[in-house]
């Protein structure tokens, strides 16, 4: 979950994921960064969105990949967490860095 900024390199998770044959047989993936093309006047995430189409068309995801919006509301991701959990998924943070400061 996160924009698609380069520094949180979700573009890099879709490659990979893209490239490793034997994990697409394994599992599906579903992104949470939503497709903001239209909406976003930030250039690097315009960037990113194109790479992303561009990954999908490349290693054929359409079927193995899922890209929804991302959620602000904190209960709706509890239960987006509390349903990959139950549903014995695996969350990736696959940023480069990420600073986050607790309460």
């Amino acid at each position: 979950m996160a924009r698609l900024d380069r520094v949180k390199n979700m573009t890099g998770l879709v490659e990979w994921y893209g490239k490793n044959t034997r994990l697409r047989e394994l599992v599906n993936l579903v992104v949470v960064a939503g497709d903001r093309r239209k909406a976003s006047k930030d250039l690097e995430e315009q960037a990113e969105m194109k790479k992303m189409h561009e990954l999908i068309e490349t290693y054929k995801l359409n079927g193995q990949f899922r890209w929804i919006s991302s959620q602000m509301n904190r209960v709706r991701n509890g239960e987006l967490y509390r349903y990959i959990a139950d549903t014995k998924g695996v969350f990736v943070q696959p940023a480069f860095f990420d600073m986050r400061l607790l309460d």
